[in-house]
């Protein structure tokens, strides 16, 4: 018997198993677990491994830009592992998502090496006085935009960090500024690379919240892999 797991993040239960259905009859046994878009995928077989590897090369394919790893390790144990490897200093800027993704990272022995700070900046005047973001740019375009969101990371930008993660968004219950619920904004990046990601997730306010929380942690790891201009 084989047994392999996949990592993904981006998708929920029923979109991954719309998905994956074209392999049931394959030979191949998939289980999949999802917490808010972070999904495990574990596949069984008793095919023997030259064919059980066919199967699960055609399962990669289909998720491509979503798998994040090869194995059962945790979004934020990846991410500490290759700011690591990279020898990157990161720093957090979290509205909606409130210091969890903080939270998070400091559960992995040893990350202060490569973690500077995080700030919970929940309202326009955090992010002014902490972030230096410009009060026009915020009347302008809102505190959940994509020019906040790029703004935030660049107030992170100072030495000693070299990576800025950045989230903004609304959560719930209600919108505001005119945007709906579920409207996000994760930004990453160094110097002038920085990517904003605008997002539309559903659920109550908690799945937002965490949603929003893996989601960043995942273009976290595509960053410092390199390949986040593909996504």
């Amino acid at each position: 018997m084989i047994t392999e797991v996949m990592k993904i993040c981006g998708l929920d239960c029923d979109t991954v198993c719309e998905k994956l259905a074209p392999l049931a009859d394959k030979g191949v046994d998939f289980s999949v677990e999802e917490n808010c878009l972070d999904v495990k995928i574990t596949m069984t077989s008793s095919l023997d491994k030259k064919a059980f590897d066919a199967v699960k090369s055609l399962a990669y394919n289909l998720f491509d830009e979503q798998v994040y790893c090869a194995g059962d390790k945790e979004l934020h144990e990846l991410a500490a592992q290759l700011l690591r490897l990279n020898g990157k200093t990161l720093a957090v800027a979290e509205s909606l998502t409130g210091g969890e993704i903080c939270s998070r990272l400091t559960q992995v022995a040893g990350i202060s090496e490569n973690f500077y700070e995080g700030v919970v900046c929940y309202n326009r005047a955090s992010k002014m006085h902490r972030l230096c973001i410009p009060k026009a740019l915020l009347g302008a375009y809102g505190a959940v935009s994509r020019e906040t969101a790029y703004a935030m990371v660049r107030g992170l930008l100072t030495p000693p960090v070299t990576i800025g993660l950045a989230t903004t968004g609304l959560a719930g219950p209600a919108g505001d500024e005119g945007k709906p619920v579920g409207l996000v904004y994760i930004g990453v990046g160094a110097g002038e690379f920085i990517t904003v990601f605008e997002k539309h997730l559903t659920g109550d306010r908690n799945r937002i919240r965490h949603s929003a929380a893996n989601l960043a942690l995942f273009y976290l790891v595509r960053y410092l892999r390199g390949d986040i201009l593909q996504l």
